[in-house]
């Protein structure tokens, strides 16, 4: 998919005479580096770094722009993954002719939010994601997702999401609940049966689910979401309350804090994943807060 959207679009550039370089990344991190070395050089004005690939490749450009001398470097991005939430969030095109007419009319960045977080303890490393930072559902079914060997053939027939659903599946049969203890403005909240918990910049995660339709990137907040473990029956209630008209954000098992800060801690080891990339077992304590970034549109 990729290949064929950069043979694409550097066909369109070719054919509009706009000068153009590329950089291809060959390891997971390696795009961070790349972005940090970006932004660090000067640009003419009407120079853009554009972002072709899946919502890990944007993670990786947010987090080395972040940590250039120019931290504010503008970002295009053309989504190009198996998930695509943050394009889907931000309304972005994922074709190449209406990305580069959008250019060309257009070069005034968009002022995005994004989140941050910190581990107590090493609070001079901050990092940055676009969609969420999640614990026990979800990051189990990414780590599940990641993992399959079917993941590869299912992308070749353009059919990739089918693999979160499995794993969704598989989730709600083996993913185990714990306690979490949320605080925010002031105010404390404790759940001993989360199952599911996401601090998040807008609506979606696993490629479109809209667990939170209120949440935004223009808010200038983020949510923390808490799930508590349903049964069988009623997870099914849910899902299909998640689809129809997001009334499920009104059952009792549905908990989410909005704020500019937000402190989240378990207890027990458990797997998270942070914009898809999956972070090992471990017991979190992480203090979000909500950032921004220039996103061209």
């Amino acid at each position: 998919m990729q290949r064929k959207l950069l043979k694409k679009i550097t066909s369109l550039l070719i054919k509009e005479n706009i000068d153009f370089s590329f950089q291809k990344s060959n390891y997971a991190g390696e795009l961070i580096n790349l972005a940090k070395e970006y932004a660090n050089r000067k640009h003419s004005d009407n120079e853009v770094l554009l972002v072709i690939g899946g919502d890990g490749s944007l993670n990786e450009v947010l987090n080395g722009i972040k940590r250039s001398t120019c931290p504010d470097t503008p970002i295009s991005y053309l989504p190009s993954g198996t998930g695509n939430d943050f394009g889907r969030a931000s309304g972005l095109t994922n074709k190449p002719e209406k990305l580069l007419d959008n250019l060309k009319n257009n070069l005034t960045p968009k002022r995005a939010d994004c989140g941050s977080f910190k581990f107590p303890g090493h609070p001079q490393n901050t990092y940055y994601f676009a969609n969420n930072f999640g614990i026990g559902f979800d990051a189990y079914v990414v780590q599940r997702s990641n993992k399959a060997k079917l993941k590869k053939f299912l992308n070749a027939i353009k059919s990739g999401k089918l693999i979160y659903a499995f794993n969704v599946i598989n989730a709600l049969k083996n993913q185990d609940t714990f306690s979490v203890d949320i605080q925010s403005k002031g105010k404390s909240f404790h759940y001993d049966d989360a199952y599911f918990v996401t601090t998040t910049n807008h609506p979606y995660f696993g490629g479109g689910i809209p667990i939170l339709p209120e949440a935004n990137i223009y808010s200038r907040k983020l949510d923390t979401v808490v799930v508590e473990k349903p049964n069988l029956r009623k997870f099914i209630k849910l899902f299909l309350h998640l689809f129809k008209d997001g009334s499920h954000i009104n059952d009792p098992q549905f908990h989410y804090v909005e704020a500019e800060k937000i402190h989240v801690k378990t207890q027990r080891p458990e797997f998270a994943q942070v914009d898809g990339e999956v972070i090992p077992k471990r017991p979190f304590g992480v203090n979000f807060a909500v950032k921004h970034f220039n996103l061209l549109i």
